[in-house]
């Protein structure tokens, strides 16, 4: 078969002509299609006025819209192809507009719009659909009329009679039209596929167009049918229930029921008035609710949470002193202010058993057992024990609970803790109550004071459980390094009790008491244990640790006994450990023995610092050059420690003939005051007298007594004023093996709280004024 018999030219080409143009707004006019439509516009009504005159024949062209818009439309708005239709029929309405029924003929090709004062034309040129295949043609109109078919089965789009008169007619191109003039298109559909430029790419639109309606068809029966079998299944499932419900009954089975076992449980315990109001209202709430909503989940779960909440259970507190006493000594030595406070309250409680429970704040540096040592009086009072961690926690709900209308909602963490102890008594560790923070969701640290308030924990609110609940009855002992981050508020509701760090000896007790069996448990040695003489402990606190705690002196036993674990298991050898060979196992000292400490030098003096990890002690360095007077400040001091220094340098020109300093000094010399180590940060007044003392070595040039340590405030009379943290201090300068320190006169009261074994071998020195201090440190001129 030749190409000429396998195509079919459709039109002629004609020449361009003008017609009247007639915008239509919401349709696409195709060839054979007869529309109605509404003209309003002068100028479009005299163009049809015209076309009446003459050929009938006019131009419809669409405007292209915006969704949203719906003003007036402009000559650029309209496409560039739209159809040559004939005016078949005009009725003039009252408000001067007309009514037009036009049919179309054939697409035109628009080369210009003439738009003048009284008409709207446009020079067109009829285009004349190219040749097309008719064999293809055919096959496309196949497939198109199989998706007619099977849109019709579906009862949309298309009319019953569509089909039969569709089956009467021949041509592919009327076909074609008649189709098109029963499809659901929008004005950007329909104009695609007029200006395709052959009948085989038109057939081809028609073909996605009723395809994706075909899809649309299909997923929206794939909707309904998922949603017809969800609802079949929660049939099923409510049938099946309601057939168990009869089982049980039958059978004589009482108490599956989840709403009688919450009905009794309401009945039954001893809830407060306000709590057993609010589980009866909610349990009314859950028989009124679908068993299977959403709802249903979150009121269950709230009442199980309430009722299983223990009220009205507690346990009766160990008033036997001794047995308590000696649980305490056997667990944790040393810390006997914390001990002598448990077993005061014990004692307390022997007598008035309604008497208020204590809230105790332990604060001291890491590893000196605050966590462990509330464990140790949970089992001394006999209480079930919880321990909270609050260090970053910054959402106020974790105290007091979300809403319940949030979703995912949780009772806050003492809820959850009275819950988990199962007792309305336990003892409760806040643990890092130092290191809480803040946020946009509230401040924990505020939510905290109701929690630790003897006035008003009684009737602590919490936001999910939606009733008060006693707190009173609770035990709380919080943790914290550093008190100085804890609101003055809410630290003011605890009863603060500073627990220092150890001393030498106190760490070698520990350690042969409790460390070195823990290590051994934890390797399995307990049939293979090594020995651990006190030389090797004593090497291990002051040549690999420098704690004020006993962390990590502990894990350094640990490693050791995990070498001694691998000989063993290795060759069957057991190590004997001493301090000449712990090297070998350990690696080299981490701390070195800083002999300099102790040497006498000008301008170098020893100071003793607190911080909340335990004492440290600082050399203060001062250093005269040539200048103009000025004083340099290095060693990232704070503004305090600042004010110090100048305080010092005032009390040195003010004495400077007491002393016999050249006045020339302080101005034709510059100070240099330097504190390391550099990269940490200092501040506090307690340095005044070793500033003071560097800055009359470096004038005098008398060197300072290296065996001497010191801390104290100095006023501008020369007076030396009290310091905190001296414990701290005093173990410092005892782990450096300074045997002399030089404390205020009124912190000699704060040494009856301080074991006398703890400055053993010390030689303290008390002083009122400065002058004292110079007496002893500043050495005779060399």
């Amino acid at each position: 078969m030749d190409e000429k018999k396998m195509t079919h030219n459709q039109t002629e080409e004609t020449p361009a002509s003008i017609l009247p143009i007639i915008p239509t707004i919401d349709v696409v006019v195709f060839p054979h299609m007869v529309v109605p439509l509404l003209v309003l516009d002068e100028k479009i009504i005299k163009g049809v006025e015209q076309a009446m005159q003459g050929d009938k024949k006019v131009l419809l062209l669409a405007a292209q819209q915006s969704e949203n818009y719906h003003g007036p439309i402009g000559v650029q708005d309209l496409f560039k192809i739209g159809t040559v239709s004939t005016i078949m029929r005009i009725m003039n309405l009252p408000d001067g507009g007309i009514k037009v029924l036009a049919q179309g003929v054939e697409k035109a090709l628009v080369e210009e719009v003439i738009s003048g004062q009284d008409l709207l034309q446009a020079k067109i040129t009829e285009t004349s659909t190219t040749t097309y295949d008719e064999k293809k043609a055919e096959y496309q109109l196949r497939n198109i009329q199989a998706l007619i078919e099977r849109i019709s089965a579906t009862g949309r789009l298309f009319s019953p009679d569509f089909q039969a008169i569709l089956s009467q007619i021949q041509e592919p191109d009327r076909i074609t039209d008649f189709i098109l003039s029963h499809l659901d298109l929008s004005v950007q559909q329909a104009q695609a596929l007029l200006e395709k430029d052959n009948l085989n790419n038109l057939l081809d639109g028609i073909y996605d167009v009723l395809s994706q309606e075909v899809e649309s068809y299909n997923v929206q029966e794939r909707i309904r049918n998922n949603t017809r079998d969800s609802i079949n299944k929660s049939q099923r499932e409510y049938y099946l229930r309601e057939q168990m419900k009869a089982i049980q009954k039958e059978l004589g089975e009482e108490g599956e029921n989840e709403n009688d076992d919450l009905r009794e449980k309401v009945k039954t315990l001893p809830l407060t008035e306000e709590a057993k109001l609010e589980a009866t209202r909610q349990l009314r709430r859950l028989e009124k609710t679908a068993p299977d909503s959403m709802e249903a989940t979150v009121i269950r779960n709230h009442l199980e949470l309430l009722l299983g909440l223990p009220w009205g259970v507690f346990t009766k507190d160990n008033t036997d002193i001794k047995t308590a006493k000696t649980i305490l000594e056997s667990n944790h030595f040393g810390l006997d202010e914390a001990k002598d406070r448990i077993l005061d309250f014990l004692s307390i409680r022997f007598l008035n058993e309604s008497s208020h429970t204590p809230i105790l704040c332990l604060a001291g540096p890491p590893g000196v057992g605050k966590t462990s040592l509330g464990e140790s009086i949970a089992k001394a009072l006999g209480r079930k024990y919880f321990r909270i961690s609050l260090g970053g926690v910054y959402d106020e709900c974790e105290i007091r609970g979300h809403r319940r209308t949030y979703v995912g909602a949780l009772p806050g963490r003492f809820i959850q803790a009275i819950k988990k102890s199962e007792s309305s008594n336990p003892l409760i560790i806040i643990d890092e109550i130092d290191k809480l923070g803040m946020s946009n969701r509230g401040d924990p640290a505020a939510a905290l004071l109701e929690v630790l308030d003897p006035e008003q924990n009684h009737s602590f609110y919490d936001n999910y459980l939606g009733v008060h609940f006693d707190l009173s009855k609770v035990m709380f002992i919080a943790t914290a390094n550093d008190l100085s981050t804890i609101p003055g508020p809410l630290r003011d509701r605890m009863e603060i009790i500073q627990l220092s760090g150890y001393a030498h000896e106190e760490k070698l007790e520990i350690a042969e008491r409790h460390l070195i069996q823990r290590a051994l448990k934890n390797c399995g040695l307990n049939n293979n244990a090594p020995e651990f003489n006190r030389n090797v402990l004593s090497k291990l606190i002051t040549s690999y640790t420098r704690e004020a705690g006993v962390r990590e002196l502990g894990r350094y036993l640990q490693k050791l006994c995990a070498k001694y674990a691998r000989a063993l298991v290795e060759s069957n050898e057991k190590i004997a450990f001493s301090e000449n060979n712990i090297e070998h196992y350990l690696g080299p000292c981490k701390i070195s023995q800083e002999t300099f400490i102790h040497s006498n030098k000008i301008g170098v003096s020893n100071g003793l610092a607190w911080t909340p990890y335990g004492g440290e002690l600082l050399q203060i360095e001062a250093v005269l050059m040539r200048g103009n007077g000025r004083l340099l400040l290095t060693g990232q001091l704070g503004d305090v420690m600042k004010e110090s220094a100048q305080a010092a340098i005032t009390y040195a020109k003010a004495h400077a003939d007491l002393f016999t300093i050249d006045a020339k000094l302080f101005n034709e010399y510059d100070l240099h005051i330097h504190v390391p180590a550099g990269a940490v940060p200092k501040d506090g007044p307690s340095a005044g007298i070793t500033l003071l003392s560097a800055i009359l070595s470096a004038l005098t040039g008398r060197a300072i007594n290296g065996s001497y340590a010191m801390t104290g405030e100095l006023n501008l009379q020369g007076n030396v004023l009290p310091i905190g943290g001296l414990k701290e201090k005093i173990l410092a300068a005892k782990q450096f093996g300074l045997h002399h320190v030089i404390i205020p006169k009124q912190n000699a009261r704060d040494l009856s709280t301080i074991s006398q074994k703890l400055y053993e071998g010390i030689n303290l020195v008390f002083v009122d004024n400065v002058e004292e201090v110079l007496n002893h440190v500043l050495m005779p001129q060399a």
